[in-house]
C-alpha cells in the first residue's frame, strides 16, 4: 500500500462514511479502498435486505479477513418519532465503538451526501461531538451516463434530479435538458403515464448498474412492469 495513502489509526476511533458507488467494485476510489483495508468495523445499513447485501458485495474484495461486521437496521416505517429513535440508537452504537478506539466505516451505496441512510446519522453523531470523514462515491446516474456514452448536459444546458413524482413538479422542468429519476420504482407507473402524454422526452432506464445482473431499457413501457429497486431512469429532451 502507498504510505501516502495509508489510514492512520489513532487512539480515538474515526468514523468514515464511505460511498461505494452503484455496483462495480472497481469504481471505488483509492481512498475508499485504503480505508476499507484499515478499519476495525464495517457498519452496514439495512432498510431493505438487498441494500445491505449489495453494499457488502461491492466492498468485499477490499475487507480484512478479521474485520467486524455491524448490521444497523433502518426500517421503512411512517412513525417519525420511532424512526428518529432508531437512528439515534444506531448512532450511539457507533459512538460506543469510536470511544473504545475502534475505527468504523459506514457503507453507503452511491455517494454519502445524496439520498443516503448515512445522512440520518450525522446530526446524532455531531451532537455526540463526533466529526465523521465522508468519502465521495460515484452516483448511479454518473455510472449510467458513462456506460451509455450519454451526455447529461453540455454548454448552458440544465439538469434536474428527482426522487418522487408529481405532475406539477414535472411540468416545472420544461427548461431542463435532462431529468434524472432516482428511486424510480416508487413512481414508475405515474412516470409511464406522464411520458405517454409528453413525447418530447427520450427515455432510458438501467437496473443494477455495474453488476452482472445489469439491465438496460429504452422502452418506457417497461415502467408498467415491476421495476427493480436499484433502477435509475434518465430523461433527455429530444
Amino acid at each position: 500500500m502507498d504510505h501516502n495513502n495509508e489510514i492512520k489509526i489513532t487512539m480515538n476511533g474515526t468514523f468514515y462514511g464511505l460511498g461505494v458507488g452503484p455496483g462495480d467494485p472497481e469504481l471505488l476510489t483509492v481512498k475508499a479502498v485504503n480505508i476499507l483495508r484499515a478499519v476495525d468495523v464495517i457498519a452496514v445499513p439495512e432498510s431493505k435486505k438487498e441494500m445491505g447485501s449489495t453494499a457488502m458485495e461491492i466492498a468485499q474484495p477490499y475487507l480484512k479477513p478479521d474485520v467486524e461486521i455491524l448490521t444497523l437496521t433502518f426500517p421503512m416505517i411512517r412513525d417519525v418519532e420511532a424512526k428518529n429513535a432508531i437512528r439515534r440508537d444506531n448512532a450511539l452504537k457507533i459512538a460506543g465503538l469510536l470511544k473504545a478506539g475502534r475505527n468504523v466505516a459506514f457503507l453507503t451505496l452511491g455517494d454519502p451526501m445524496l439520498y443516503s441512510t448515512y445522512l440520518y446519522l450525522l446530526e446524532h453523531l455531531s451532537a455526540a461531538g463526533i466529526e465523521p470523514v465522508s468519502v465521495p462515491g460515484i452516483y448511479s446516474f454518473s455510472a449510467i451516463s458513462n456506460l451509455l456514452n450519454l451526455p447529461l448536459v453540455k454548454g448552458d444546458e440544465s439538469l434536474a434530479l428527482i426522487c418522487e413524482f408529481n405532475v406539477e413538479k414535472m411540468n416545472s422542468l420544461q427548461a431542463f435538458q435532462t431529468v434524472v429519476c432516482m428511486k424510480v420504482s416508487a413512481y414508475s407507473e405515474q412516470l409511464f403515464a406522464y411520458l405517454e402524454e409528453h413525447t418530447e422526452w427520450d427515455f432510458v432506464m438501467v437496473t443494477n448498474a455495474g453488476k452482472e445482473s445489469q439491465a438496460i431499457s429504452d422502452n418506457s413501457a417497461d415502467l408498467k412492469n415491476k421495476v427493480h429497486y436499484f433502477s435509475t431512469a434518465i430523461l433527455t429532451r429530444k
